[in-house]
């Protein structure tokens, strides 16, 4: 359904299939295609699913691609990137403002209602 739905953050695992994630992955390696799905930040939703045709290489990105062992696993090599707070929260204050039309206010709140998110469930992967 969608964050809008279940009212958890973007940074909550439960947010994520990550058995789908795994699969989608080895699929991959495997040189199948897959059909990615695609959230939709306007709407709170899902979108219709993209293909995604495998390839030499692929970089898998976002928030959680090494939290879960299965998804991690398949991976040849993972690198978590740790930016400094104030970078992140620039980064996401701009993002929101200018293509969201959220106010400063609105973005900074945000970012501490999901600082306990982040925490749990995307700090925990630097060590993978």
């Amino acid at each position: 359904a969608g964050r809008k739905a279940t009212g958890w953050t973007a940074l909550d695992a439960k947010e994520n299939d990550f058995a789908l994630m795994g699969a989608q992955i080895e699929a991959l390696k495997q040189k199948k295609a897959v059909y990615k799905p695609i959230y939709n930040h306007d709407t709170g939703n899902k979108d219709p699913p993209e293909l995604l045709e495998p390839n030499k290489v692929m970089v898998f990105e976002g928030l959680h691609p090494i939290y879960d062992e299965k998804a991690r696993s398949q991976l040849d090599l993972s690198i978590y990137i740790d930016i400094v707070n104030e970078v992140k929260f620039d980064w996401k204050v701009k993002r929101d403002v200018e293509e969201r039309g959220w106010t400063e206010e609105q973005v900074r709140e945000d970012i501490e209602k999901r600082l306990p998110d982040f925490s749990a469930y995307v700090d925990v992967q630097k060590p993978n």
